[in-house]
């Protein structure tokens, strides 16, 4: 049995003790946010149910239909446990507002106004906040070391569980205490449903970016960029493009070597390029490289000759070039007639901006620096 199963295995049947323990001395203790406490075991033994079967389908090897493989799967069965978990919070806060309404009312509006809990409440809500504690630490360390969302979404579930039983078993001891505040239940249900949401917002924002196909962070693609170029041989790396797949991440990106490398040397570094990256980080699954010649040489010097050819420029150095996601920064030195007015000399550079920039050297940006030329 994998650990997936086994950790699933044991949270389900901690549940329906919870659950029912909850449920029995809700009515019996006369308890709303005991119920409401209970309501939410019951979605997470759900959740478990939902995980259980959905680890059969997003664990499979890919295959003709999925060459990626299974792992959105993942995704969609950890958004539903979020909106699970939400449809559970507003479900319980709704009614939680009724009871409370009806307890301000002199007439309780005809519903039953709240009593007092009792200490049976106070001993079941400890019980789950210890046991769901625990339970979310080795839920949480299996799908730490499994990759699995939908593992620490579940995980995330039983701690919510656990932090919602705080304000039960707070309430059932303060309604011990002070027997004549009855509406303090009704309110420790509307702050166990609004701690739901928040957990179930948490849950599912994630898994949405997700499917959207949203990229990595830039810190992220910055160490995949760096972890490429220190390939000895790698010239530059470009144009990197990721997305989340499950808990793992493709990876496309654009390397450029030495012109007059041979392909299949060009082909080997590109590899080892993408070795490297899946060993130094092991959520990237995939890695696509395009494999490009490094032109920068060339390409100053048709910037030099394109520039050149615009009228009243006498001479074009320090020319630098800088590879960018969508194209090539040029920085680049122009210098006119001395004598020439600076409106003159301005509207000359100008006039090299947009040729490089309308030029088919995939110019994206271009910052000309104003010289007097020298015999």
């Amino acid at each position: 049995m994998n650990a997936i199963r086994k950790i699933t295995l044991w949270g389900m049947a901690l549940n329906v003790l919870l659950t029912a323990f909850k449920f029995i001395v809700g009515f019996v203790g006369h308890s709303q946010a005991s119920i409401a406490d209970a309501v939410h075991s019951l979605s997470d033994f759900l959740t478990d149910i939902v995980v259980l079967i959905g680890e059969r389908f997003w664990s499979a090897p890919a295959d003709k239909d999925h060459p990626h493989g299974h792992q959105r799967i993942e995704a969609m069965i950890t958004a539903f446990i979020g909106f699970l978990l939400a449809f559970t919070a507003i479900s319980m806060c709704i009614n939680a507002i009724k009871l409370m309404a009806a307890s301000m009312s002199k007439t309780g509006g005809g519903m039953v106004a709240p009593s007092v809990p009792g200490w049976s409440v106070f001993i079941v809500a400890v019980v789950s906040i210890v046991t769901k504690e625990i339970l979310y630490q080795w839920t949480a360390w299996v799908g730490h070391t499994t990759h699995s969302t939908a593992v620490v979404a579940n995980a995330w579930h039983h701690r919510s569980d656990a932090i919602s039983s705080i304000p039960v078993a707070v309430v059932a001891l303060a309604g011990r205490i002070w027997p004549s505040i009855t509406f303090l239940d009704p309110v420790a249900a509307i702050l166990v449903s609004c701690m739901l949401l928040r957990t179930a917002w948490h849950i599912t924002w994630p898994c949405l970016q997700e499917l959207s196909d949203q990229g990595v962070g830039n810190a992220q693609l910055e160490s995949m960029r760096q972890i490429a170029a220190s390939i000895p041989g790698i010239k530059d790396v470009h144009e990197l493009r990721t997305r989340r797949f499950g808990s793992g991440i493709l990876l496309d990106m654009h390397i450029l070597v030495d012109k007059n490398m041979t392909v299949e040397d060009g082909h080997r570094l590109c590899e080892q390029a993408a070795s490297t990256i899946k060993r130094k980080m092991p959520m990237v699954m995939d890695v696509m490289t395009h494999m490009e010649p490094d032109n920068s040489v060339d390409l100053e010097t048709e910037i030099a000759e394109l520039a050149g050819s615009v009228s009243g420029v006498k001479d074009v150095h320090n020319i630098r070039v800088r590879n960018t996601l969508s194209g090539y920064d040029a920085d680049l030195h122009v210098q006119v007639e001395p004598a020439m007015s600076v409106s003159e000399g301005h509207a000359i550079c100008m006039q090299v901006q947009e040729l490089l920039l309308a030029s088919d050297l995939k110019i994206v940006s271009v910052l000309t620096h104003l010289e007097p030329y020298n015999h």
